[in-house]
């Protein structure tokens, strides 16, 4: 796959816009934070003790959708420095592995495939780069692909008919759309799945009276809401410090049990104010995103970037700032846009001086083919890395007679909070997206992605 004139669209994009730093309009990726510049906060994540195991590499891979948890059959490969594979792939339908690594690994893939709701087929790849600077056994653990299959909605039932006489100007929210009971909604379906819990809140016309409440469902599969349900007051959170144009926030929350995790509100921060729910929820986080799409040379190029905070229960958060725009940002992407005019060389990156709490970079190639259906190739690797010219799995992909279309490239520069090694980096980062792991590693942290279709 020619992905030369992707990276350039990226390298030009870089330049110009979030890595320059310079331009003072709404429309850059950098924001105003005036938190820039200040250390990142110190409750970093410490990583759990290393699982012990007999033998090189361990591992189960599952797939996580709305259904919940389930195991995949996947397939191993192991590739030296140049890209090339060791050895035949590996595949286990149980997608348990335990294996010993051969010698001269530099490069381990991990591949799952299965079909969509349409029948289409999904390939995905994990390949995890600098195998060979691990010290110690690379555990880890669960590795994670993202499910294609939507489970039948296991419907719970709730009914507004009560609510709605008594709290006429109020509205629910904590569905896929707000609920105005002014309007007299008749019983809506949520469908539950994997979740045990919902929170859900109302709020009158001028937000003097918001309350909260939380709802099993599990049982009953028929709710009717009253007033008397919503007991917790919301406090709000402070989002004075956003005055980005295209600044927008998610309010996420979990419960000790992980059992709720829902997008409570999606908005730009100039709209009306955002809730927690302290006393019923375990911890809260906010998330501010900004986005810019443009087109080059009939290259569409997004930039966005990402920052989870933890909210206190006064409604307040450190504000960590995003991966800024700058010189050296600028510099390094163009030295990995200046490593592919080389074919035969492997591409080379160096971020580690874009900024110092960058601790992971994951360039992802997407593609569809034949063979394949619609292909996602993520290479995580370390802030410096080399990726080999001629990364390969025999004929495995089949490789050499696919037929490549609608190509597209990401780099993504990730923040973690986190302190520890890069194999338990990676242990984490394979975890189910509902883990408490997962949830500790993401709440301090902050990702730019440049993406070029």
């Amino acid at each position: 796959m020619k992905v030369l004139p992707l990276v350039c669209a990226i390298s030009t994009a870089c330049l110009l816009t979030a890595c320059g730093g310079s331009s003072s309009s709404n429309d850059n990726v950098t924001t105003t934070d005036t938190s820039a510049g200040t250390p990142p906060p110190t409750n970093t994540v410490t990583p759990p003790p290393t699982p012990v195991s007999e033998y090189d590499i361990s591992f189960t891979s599952v797939i996580e959708n709305d259904c919940g948890i389930a195991p995949i059959a996947s397939s191993l490969i192991f590739h030296d420095r140049q890209g090339l594979a060791i050895e035949a792939p590996i595949i286990k339908q149980d997608g348990q592995f335990q294996h010993d690594v051969p010698d001269n690994t530099h490069y381990i893939s991990i591949i799952a495939t299965q079909k969509d709701n349409r029948n289409q087929k999904q390939t995905e790849i994990i390949t995890i780069n600098n195998v060979d600077d691990i010290s110690s056994d690379l555990a880890l653990g669960t590795v994670t692909f993202k499910g294609y299959q939507s489970c039948s909605c296991n419907a719970v039932n709730f009914d507004f008919s009560e609510l709605a006489v008594t709290n006429p100007g109020y509205t629910v929210t904590g569905f896929s759309d707000n609920v105005v009971l002014a309007n007299n909604p008749s019983t809506l379906a949520l469908c539950a799945n994997a979740l045990q819990e919902k929170l859900l809140f109302i709020k009158n016309e001028n937000t003097g009276d918001v309350r909260g409440g939380l709802f099993s469902l599990t049982d009953p599969k028929n709710i009717v809401l009253t007033d008397a349900d919503f007991p917790t007051a919301g406090v709000a959170v402070n989002t004075a410090q956003h005055a980005q144009t295209n600044e927008y926030v998610i309010i996420s929350a979990s419960t000790s049990e992980l059992l709720s995790r829902e997008q409570s509100r999606y908005a730009r921060f100039s709209d009306t104010p955002l809730y927690i729910f302290p006393d019923i929820v375990e911890q809260s986080y906010i998330t501010s995103y900004l986005e810019q799409t443009s087109s080059q040379a009939g290259i569409s190029v997004t930039i966005a970037s990402f920052v989870t905070n933890t909210i206190d229960d006064t409604g307040s958060y450190n504000t960590l700032s995003h991966i800024q725009g700058s010189y050296e940002l600028a510099a390094a992407f163009t030295e990995f846009g200046n490593s592919f005019n080389d074919a035969s060389q492997s591409v080379t990156y160096d971020f580690g001086n874009a900024d110092q709490r960058i601790n992971e970079v994951t360039v992802t190639l997407r593609w569809q083919d034949q063979f394949n259906g619609n292909v996602s190739w993520a290479i995580r690797g370390k802030t410096q890395a080399n990726i080999a010219a001629d990364l390969s799995f025999g004929n495995y992909l089949n490789e050499s007679t696919a037929q490549l279309s609608n190509p597209s490239l990401s780099v993504t520069l990730a923040a973690h909070q986190f302190n520890g090694d890069f194999a338990t980096l990676q242990r984490l980062r394979t975890e189910p997206l509902s883990s408490n792991e997962i949830r500790d590693l993401l709440a301090q942290s902050a990702f730019l992605n440049i993406t070029a279709n």
